[in-house]
């Protein structure tokens, strides 16, 4: 019994040329090899335009179903299936898991195809993505109280070259992430521009004292030729920050007022420990081991911008040692 097939594409080119010399159907199929009723459909099947044959757009066409339907086999994969969810559990993103997922199952699926699965067939799982959707606040809901500027800061369009376009470690953005109302406790964050490597300490007060003492701690832990320059908001808690520059040879830089998209890395970085650390968590209640733990796994974790290198990666062939 004879069965049908397809096609393949340099007999589709073929088939374009022969028909537009002049061949019918018939006489293409004889040139092929192939049969009539072969030529018909694939005629009938394939690109046209005013009853002309395309053979380069039908393949393309074709080419872009099988993919579709490729994603949605692998899709439907148990071993697929399980380590999207697993991973997703581990608050990677689908980026992340299209990066890895070859190498640890043999199957490739990209992020696209991730992010159509889980809304289309897994809505429960778009608890674990990185970004929600946020709703727009309509503007002047709450009033701008004026802040005092503080003492001797120096403005973020001052900052230099080297710091703006990462072109060597040591450029730092710093920031506090709040504790649920009526606490006084914080999360101090110090992200490295270059290399995203994060430091998280605890503070049971969020007071400039405090915050200056933890981040000298913090950053004393690097090579102090390593340290040059660190950007804040204008937060109160950052108003010694000229002791810190004195102690750890740095230079200070401010973002304009309620402009955080300038500071926008270390923003991003709270909103990863945010997973961890949900919004109305007491800071008074969590441990320094649990700060440990959310600060190696952000300094563990692949990240797109880096060419899905961690952190910790990237620092340290700064540094010249193996990962």
């Amino acid at each position: 019994m004879q069965t049908y097939s397809h096609l393949n594409d340099k007999e589709r080119h073929q088939m374009e040329l022969l028909l537009e010399q002049g061949y019918s159907q018939r006489q293409t199929a004889k040139q092929l090899g192939r049969s009539p009723s072969t030529i018909n459909r694939e005629y009938k099947r394939g690109r046209q335009f005013k009853g002309h044959y395309l053979s380069d757009m039908t393949i393309r066409e074709l080419n872009e179903k099988k993919q579709n339907l490729k994603r949605k086999r692998i899709a439907d994969n148990q071993i697929v299936n399980d380590y999207i969810k697993q991973n997703l559990k581990n608050k990677y993103s689908p980026a992340i898991i299209s990066s890895q997922i070859l190498k640890d199952t043999g199957y490739y699926i990209g992020k696209d195809a991730i992010y159509d699965w889980i809304y289309e067939r897994e809505s429960d799982l778009t608890k674990h993505l990185t970004r929600k959707h946020k709703k727009k606040m309509p503007k002047n809901v709450f009033k701008r109280r004026k802040k005092d500027l503080i003492k001797n800061r120096v403005d973020i369009d001052l900052r230099p070259k080297e710091a703006n376009e990462r072109l060597e470690f040591g450029h730092f953005e710093g920031d506090t992430i709040l504790s649920c109302e009526g606490s006084k406790s914080a999360l101090l964050v110090i992200v490295d521009r270059l290399t995203r490597r994060t430091k998280i300490r605890k503070l049971t007060r969020k007071t400039s004292f405090q915050t200056s003492s933890q981040i000298i701690f913090a950053l004393s832990e690097y090579n102090l030729t390593q340290l040059h320059t660190i950007t804040y908001d204008n937060g109160s808690e950052f108003f010694w920050h000229e002791k810190i520059n004195k102690k750890l040879q740095m230079k200070s830089y401010f973002c304009k007022p309620y402009h955080s998209w300038e500071k926008g890395l270390v923003e991003h970085v709270n909103e990863l420990i945010r997973r961890h650390f949900k919004k109305g968590t007491d800071f008074d209640t969590i441990t320094r081991k649990q700060v440990q733990e959310v600060e190696d796994w952000v300094n563990n974790r692949p990240m797109k911008i880096l060419k899905f290198k961690s952190p910790n990666q990237v620092y340290m062939e700064l540094e010249g040692v193996a990962p």
